[in-house]
């Protein structure tokens, strides 16, 4: 091909004339007629790719970067991500393509000029046909082969079938009014043929229309081509060049007979007008326009002046040459049809439409206008995601926004599951599928270190005991006026101006030799335990969670009793209902609020001069939580779970000074099963906690208390969850899972040691703490050093 450019800008006259109408008549017998058939020069072999590696500038070769359309409308980002319109085929109706150009990969279905018919419709009119290359001007525009010469088009990969105005495919015969009227369809052939896309960039307005046609008795005329679209096809097609301010009688006839048929809203087609800009992405100065009416929802605008491409000149020959017209905008917008099918061939014609409406850059007034209508061509857009983005799951579409996963603190890290939540299938709003990093979507609930909060519960604070007709009220009340800063903090001030109370209530009395329980605010463990109300007579604090409940146990209402077996040991039976707390500024609402516990218990204690024992069995129900996590959408790992659990603990007295305790927990939970998420099955979770601790009591002062602990909160040792993981789409856009098991333990194991002094003088307690907990969170490497001196006093 010869590298020179000229200016020169075709007249492009109208194609369908009055004739065309003549397309709806009936009447006459149908005959066949023989196309010719060119012959179909094989493609040329394509030199090697640069990597697809994501980085659109390994694309802009001198053949891209020949004519600016390619840029303008993002095309290197599409080839970036591996698009080049591949095994897909583009149907051109146009006329004088060349078969022997190496410049296009037609497709064998091509047909070329029936010189028979070329002669009818020569007559018809009374002038011969053009013989300028005007379609495969636009195909290259479209589909030119990548081959380092001259300029390529923007699916340079896909397949050309190339149908000559005058091919007579799909034709039959009928006579009207002594007339015979030979009419051919070469848009359904292109269809039927394996076109999902269809390019005409041809058309006519009011001033083609041809009166006084001469006497003759045959004519040729093609068939409307919205036939195709009511099939299923992708229709773009040329504005019209007459500058007018809305696009040309052609579109608008054939937008109306497609409001007509229904198709534009109920088919599965698609019709798509293309006007022109410049450089400057301004509308070209001849383009038909979007227009007031309803045709500018359906207009679109892409590259369509100095646009380079191969011509024919009688002055310089053939060559590449500066063209310009709406003709050449069309192209722009099937090559990029194509490339988006290259990805996700299982989309509609009509989808692959809106997709491009949809992500148009927006030129002119906001939104929709008269000019540019929806926008300019963007395929860095169209790529991406549009409108509601889901999960795949084997169930349907779990929208992201819903999706979330907030681990308890036994699960740590959780390393192995978020690895394999590293790519998971998202489906956007037209069910194309996109790999993202779904890990970020889990958060962690670990226990977190913070003093302030532990000092929050030593601040006003107060706790007696009132004897009630021979039953006992214990409680204790601590008061947080600090929280109100911390809400406005947060932007949440309007909520609650009024401090928080925390209180724990317990009413004991006897019948008998059974003791029961009735009470609220703290866990059924605890109550079993027959701990004191007042925790500061129980243990001093502690900075590592050492004294905290192993389950995920919050503030409960409880009901026990208690029934001595001799004089050395005691039953404990009981119950309790509580809640799994929310997160209240989680942004996925499911997660918000608080969910219910259920939770059933016996503890059997066996009291010696100087050591106790005890065993303890239960069953933790929770609802729409697992051991203490939170689920929603399509990380949901299940609708609830029953943990059982077993805690065995025994103390040691050395003396009346020092005393030791140990104690050991052991968890399963089954979680609740068919949730139909990316979790598609998760198994028995096994879990373990354990501590150990030596106490010193009046060491250095009267009443004070010394503790060296070490603990390790309740770990996840065993888990196993099967996930169920988009791979691809299958023909018909359904998804194509595989299965993967993944381990939902954490990827180390915490070991807290802490030194805690408490001290009571009069009224004032005096607390020091110094702790380290190592792998935090079950998190390895994660390291936590705690101190902290308090002194408080009861209001």
């Amino acid at each position: 091909m010869r590298s020179k450019f000229r200016n020169y800008a075709p007249n492009i006259a109208g194609m369908l004339l009055a004739s065309t109408f003549m397309a709806a008549c009936s009447g006459g017998g149908a005959n066949p007629v023989q196309p010719s058939i060119p012959d179909i020069v094989a493609p040329p072999s394509l030199p090697d790719q640069p990597p697809e590696d994501g980085n659109p500038d390994d694309f802009k070769t001198d053949e891209y970067n020949t004519s600016w359309g390619l840029d303008a409308i993002n095309a290197a980002n599409a080839y970036a991500l591996g698009y080049t319109g591949k095994d897909i085929i583009i149907g051109f109706v146009d006329y004088n393509f060349d078969f022997d150009s190496d410049e296009l990969n037609f497709h064998p279905a091509s047909r070329g000029v029936d010189p028979a018919l070329q002669a009818i419709y020569e007559a018809q009119f009374g002038e011969p046909a053009s013989d300028s290359p005007h379609g495969q001007a636009v195909a290259v525009t479209a589909a030119g082969v990548k081959n380092d010469e001259g300029v390529h088009g923007v699916a340079y990969d896909a397949q050309v079938l190339a149908v000559d105005f005058f091919s007579g495919v799909n034709s039959y015969q009928t006579t009207t009014n002594g007339i015979l009227y030979t009419i051919s369809n070469p848009y359904l052939y292109a269809l039927e043929n394996g076109a999902r896309v269809i390019n005409k960039s041809l058309g006519y307005d009011e001033d083609d229309i041809v009166s006084n046609l001469p006497d003759v008795d045959e004519r040729y005329t093609l068939d409307y081509e919205t036939i195709a679209v009511n099939a299923g096809a992708l229709l773009v097609v040329s504005a019209g060049n007459n500058s007018d301010p809305e696009p040309s009688l052609s579109n608008l006839e054939a937008l109306d007979r497609l409001f007509r048929s229904g198709t534009l809203e109920n088919g599965p087609g698609a019709y798509i007008i293309a006007g022109a800009v410049d450089e400057n992405l301004e509308i070209a100065s001849f383009s038909d326009q979007a227009g007031d009416s309803y045709a500018r929802n359906y207009y679109l605008v892409a590259p369509g002046v100095d646009i380079i491409a191969p011509w024919v000149t009688e002055a310089d020959g053939p060559g590449l040459y500066f063209l310009n017209g709406t003709s050449f905008a069309a192209p722009y917008i099937s090559g990029a049809a194509a490339l988006i099918l290259d990805r996700w061939p299982s989309l509609t014609a009509k989808e692959v439409a809106e997709i491009l409406f949809e992500t148009a850059t927006d030129l002119g007034a906001p939104g929709t206008d008269s000019i540019y209508g929806r926008g300019l061509v963007n395929l860095d857009l169209a790529l991406q995601p549009v409108g509601t983005s889901s999960l795949a799951t084997p169930v349907g579409k779990a929208p992201i926004r819903g999706s979330a996963l907030s681990l308890g603190p036994a699960f740590g890290d959780a390393a192995s599951l978020k690895g394999s939540l590293s790519s998971v299938m998202l489906l956007d709003g037209y069910n194309r599928d996109f790999q993202i990093d779904a890990s970020g979507l889990i958060s962690h609930r670990g226990k977190s270190a913070n003093l302030e909060n532990r000092l929050n519960q030593r601040r006003a604070w107060t706790a007696s005991n009132l004897s009630l007709a021979g039953q006992t009220l214990q409680y204790s009340l601590g008061l947080d006026d600090q929280a109100t800063p911390a809400f406005a903090l947060a932007g949440q001030a309007e909520n609650d101006f009024t401090a928080q109370i925390n209180a724990t209530f317990e009413f004991t009395g006897t019948l008998g030799n059974t003791e029961w329980i009735l009470g609220t605010g703290r866990n059924l463990t605890e109550a079993l335990k027959r701990s004191p109300v007042n925790y500061r007579q129980a243990n001093t604090l502690s900075l590592t969670g050492a004294n905290d409940s192993v389950l995920p146990q919050s503030q409960s209402n409880y009901m026990a009793i208690a029934h001595a077996l001799g004089n050395t040991s005691t039953l404990l039976i009981g119950a309790a209902f509580g809640e799994t707390d929310g997160s209240s500024n989680h942004p996925v609402a499911a997660l918000q609020a608080d969910r219910p516990t259920y939770s059933i218990a016996a503890r059997l204690q066996q009291y010696h001069d100087r050591h106790d024992w005890s065993v303890e069995l239960g069953i933790l129900r929770e609802e729409d939580a697992v051991l203490g996590s939170r689920s929603a959408g399509g990380l949901a790992l299940a609708g609830g779970a029953q943990t059982a659990w077993l805690n065995l603990e025994a103390d040691w007295y050395f003396s009346d000074r020092f005393s030791a305790h140990l104690s050991g927990t052991g968890t399963a939970t089954l979680p609740d099963q068919g949730t139909g998420t990316l979790f598609d099955n998760v198994g028995t979770l096994w879990g373990s906690s354990f501590t150990a601790k030596l106490k010193g009591h009046s060491l250095l002062q009267e009443n004070d208390q010394l503790t060296l602990s070490l603990h390790q909160p309740l770990r996840i040792e065993r888990a196993i969850a099967e996930l169920a993981l988009g791979q691809s789409l299958d023909s018909e856009g359904n998804v194509i899972f595989s299965n993967e098991h993944v381990s939902l333990t954490p990827s180390a194991r915490e070991i807290a040691v802490e030194l805690a002094y408490s001290l009571k003088v009069s009224n004032w307690f005096l607390e020091a703490n110094a702790g380290h907990r190592m792998n935090a969170n079950h998190t390895s490497g994660q390291q936590d050093t705690l101190m902290m001196i308090g002194l408080s006093r009861p209001f």
